[in-house]
């Protein structure tokens, strides 16, 4: 019998040695590079995250996709930067946003060429339902959440997607019964268990703590700062951000307690930079840290966003490392860890190296760019430097103003050295030039979104 048992045993370990591994990419909404104890903040409590670091790798310079919310998830579904994306900003329908082609190849339909299960919990915004952007026509098998951001910006909606169903909730005007929150968080779990014998990718795209502070009353996380000195808005937004760490650490539970989390890399990083939207105040827990700028901006307060890895037995515990990588990096690491070819002409960079601790074989970007409509504005960093425009009407970058920064000497972006270094910011202007491909919906010069025109 003991026989039996160790053979049983040994085959188990078989099966699970080659599953490949599985990959859970957290990505919260609007959450600022300061806002986790692990990047400085010293005011709202994120216990779990931070304890996430300390097992695993946090990366002091890594970047979103731009510093709104449907570029920057175009750039990380996508594996390009938003020089060369079809989304560059928010577009705005009735229902959701303008939807990625149908010929996009995103890294959910990698995964699944992989044979990867594939989930999208949370929050889409790259396609209104019925489009050839949706979700289920991009490659997820299951998605449950938003497809609007605008209807994300309630954390106690009237309604909930899941696949193309739409599952009505009991919240109402003055009501607030059913947190999505909470939900997302199950279905995640409920993803995962059902998924337990096979390898899977799960994008669990967490709304919070965007827009609305919203929270229960009773949540436990809102409650420990009741007693604070503080206004309101501001409880509500420390409890949000430590709910979300409470959540992020129940997924790393669960997968303990499945026996996946050596088998599992776990992602946890933000859309863009901190918002102010809501009664939310940036300066109030110093949201960007020291870093210039919120949403919205190209100053790296923008988009320079929180990233942590944790894969035990892969990743060595406690590792911080200050490699350049961006939203534009998972799709070229996804399919490396699946083992599938990446697509071609994408701008990502595989971090997998990183992850493993290769350092002598990971590659490293030539830049990092970054560009937004509406109000256009574009910035691209190469090493240390880094060169913006708060403003851009043309293709040209000599006809807008364009400043100049050295972060190794001046991370809060305080001295623009532009007219100290010309040489280096005529430089700077050439990729400004080279990384942007004209996009018809996305023109430069033209600083508000096109107009809907009403029926007659």
């Amino acid at each position: 019998m003991k026989q039996l048992f160790y053979l049983l045993f040994i085959f188990s370990v078989y099966l699970n040695a080659s599953v490949k591994p599985n990959i859970v990419y957290i990505m919260c909404d609007d959450m600022g590079y300061g806002q986790l104890g692990c990047y400085g903040q010293e005011m709202i409590k994120t216990p779990r995250i931070d304890s996430m670091a300390q097992e695993g790798l946090l990366l002091t310079d890594y970047y979103s996709g731009t510093a709104v919310c449907a570029p920057s998830r175009c750039s990380l579904m996508t594996g390009r930067h938003v020089g060369h994306t079809y989304i560059r900003g928010n577009k705005e329908y009735p229902t959701g946003q303008e939807p990625i082609p149908d010929a996009t190849i995103t890294v959910a339909e990698k995964m699944k060429e992989a044979g990867y299960a594939t989930a999208l919990i949370g929050k889409w915004g790259l396609g209104y339902p019925g489009s050839e952007g949706e979700p289920n026509k991009q490659g997820f098998d299951f998605f449950y959440g938003y497809n609007d951001q605008k209807h994300a910006h309630n954390h106690f909606p009237s309604f909930i997607l899941k696949n193309e169903e739409r599952i009505e909730l009991k919240n109402s005007k003055g009501k607030e019964v059913e947190y999505t929150q909470y939900m997302l968080t199950a279905e995640a779990k409920k993803f995962i268990k059902q998924n337990e014998k096979n390898s899977f990718f799960l994008y669990l795209a967490y709304v919070i703590p965007h827009s609305k502070l919203q929270i229960p009353a009773e949540d436990p996380c809102f409650i420990q700062y009741k007693d604070k000195d503080w206004p309101l808005p501001q409880k509500k937004h420390a409890g949000m951000i430590s709910r979300l760490d409470a959540d992020v650490g129940s997924i790393m539970d669960y997968l303990k307690e499945l026996g996946l989390a050596r088998n599992t890399l776990v992602i946890f990083t933000s859309d863009n930079g901190a918002h102010k939207e809501g009664g939310a105040k940036p300066d109030f827990f110093k949201d960007s840290g020291p870093l210039r700028g919120i949403k919205r901006s190209m100053y790296e307060g923008g988009i320079r966003v929180p990233f942590v890895a944790w894969w035990p037995g892969t990743i060595e515990a406690g590792r911080t490392s200050a490699h350049l990588a961006a939203h534009w990096d998972l799709m070229p690491t996804a399919c490396d860890i699946a083992g599938v070819t990446e697509p071609e002409n994408i701008d990502g960079i595989s971090y997998l190296p990183l992850l493993k601790g290769e350092l002598e074989n990971q590659k490293k970007h030539d830049y990092l760019y970054f560009e937004l409509h509406w109000p256009t504005k574009r910035g691209v960093r190469v090493g240390d430097w880094v060169c913006l425009q708060e403003k851009t009407s043309s293709i040209d970058p000599e006809v807008d103003k364009t400043e100049l920064y050295n972060l190794e000497d001046d991370l809060g972006q305080q001295n623009n050295l532009a007219s100290k270094y010309p040489e280096k910011l005529q430089q700077m202007k050439a990729v400004l030039k080279k990384a942007h491909v004209p996009a018809k919906l996305f023109e430069f010069g033209k600083q508000k979104p096109p107009r809907k025109k009403k029926k007659k």
